[in-house]
Formats: C-alpha cells, sequence, structure tokens
C-alpha cells in the first residue's frame, strides 16, 4: 500500500492521481472530511493531520510506501517529522520527501526548512528518495493570476534546462 500526503493539494493530487494509474492499492491522505469527500472512488481516503501524531500512525497502518509533500509554512520541520517519526515507528519500507531545490545552499531561508526535513528522514535508516522540485506547473498560473487577470496575458519566459526542474538528490 502505497499512502500519498497532500491529496488535495496541487502536487499531492497530480502524484495520487498518477499512483492510482499505476499501483492498486493508494490511500490518499487528506486533513479534511470535506476534503476526502471530493476524491475520486476506486481508492482509498484516510483522514490525518502532521500535527496529529496519532492520526498518522492510524493513515500509516498497513503501509508501505509514503509520498510526503507538506504546504510551504513555517511549521514544515515540525510537521514532516511527525510523519518521518511516524513511518519510522509504523514500519515503512520507503519515504518518497518532497523537499525544495536549494535546500542544500540556503539555510536560512524556506530551503532550508525543508534541509531539516531531509536531514531527519537520512537519520532514521530507513529507505527514501529525496526529490528538490525547482517548482510545478500547477503553480504557475496561482501564482501569476493576478498579472493574467491584469494583462490577459501570461508574459513570464523561463531560462532554465529541463533538467533543472527536478534534481534527485539521494535515494537509499
Amino acid at each position: 500500500m502505497i499512502l500519498i500526503t497532500g491529496s488535495s493539494g496541487s502536487v499531492g493530487k497530480a502524484v495520487l492521481q498518477e499512483a492510482i494509474r499505476k499501483e492498486s492499492k493508494v490511500r490518499g491522505m487528506y486533513r479534511s472530511r470535506e476534503e476526502a469527500a471530493k476524491a475520486p472512488s476506486g481508492w482509498e481516503a484516510v483522514l490525518a493531520d502532521y500535527a496529529d501524531k496519532q492520526s498518522l500512525r492510524e493513515a500509516l497502518d498497513g503501509v508501505n510506501s509514503v509520498y510526503v509533500v507538506c504546504s510551504p509554512i513555517p511549521q514544515l520541520v515540525e510537521l514532516e517529522s511527525n510523519m518521518v517519526d511516524a513511518c519510522k515507528e509504523s514500519g515503512v519500507k520507503h519515504v518518497v520527501l518532497n523537499s525544495a531545490m536549494g535546500a542544500g545552499d540556503y539555510p536560512k531561508s524556506f530551503p532550508g526548512w525543508h534541509r531539516k526535513a531531509e536531514d531527519k528522514l537520512k537519520g532514521t535508516g530507513l529507505s527514501y528518495t529525496i526529490l528538490r522540485p525547482n517548482g510545478f506547473l500547477q503553480n504557475i498560473v496561482a501564482y501569476n493570476a493576478p498579472s493574467i487577470r491584469a494583462q490577459g496575458a501570461f508574459t513570464r519566459r523561463w531560462a532554465m534546462p529541463r533538467s533543472a526542474i527536478w534534481t534527485l538528490v539521494t535515494s537509499r
């Protein structure tokens, strides 16, 4: 069984949809009944919150692999650490951590929060994969909506090689 956290978010939802296409046993994690009720049929939805360790243990029952993604909030280190601890306690075999590009280079900014979560995961002895995405296409419209509305066009240009969009930091 694979647990996909953040199943109502733009990234978690995309990962969940892909997992459902490829795997027979997938569980999506939601924080509210309202969001879980919107989930498509054909797979399992579970209510849990990173801040509630007991709910995480219950969500992880029977799970072998977990995809961890958290909103970019100041509590990210604490919340992702709760999930990493719960994975270790529950006997999860492999954790995929959605981190951020620059996590190793900028200790006093948002990427630095991710680095602390990465270090926590690395210290558990669990098998893991750490991804450091640069950005997500799902978020472009949301971040640029005001200028799109005002100008009636999307004009931002990106000068970045395709390989820079995702960086696989390490997998063990």
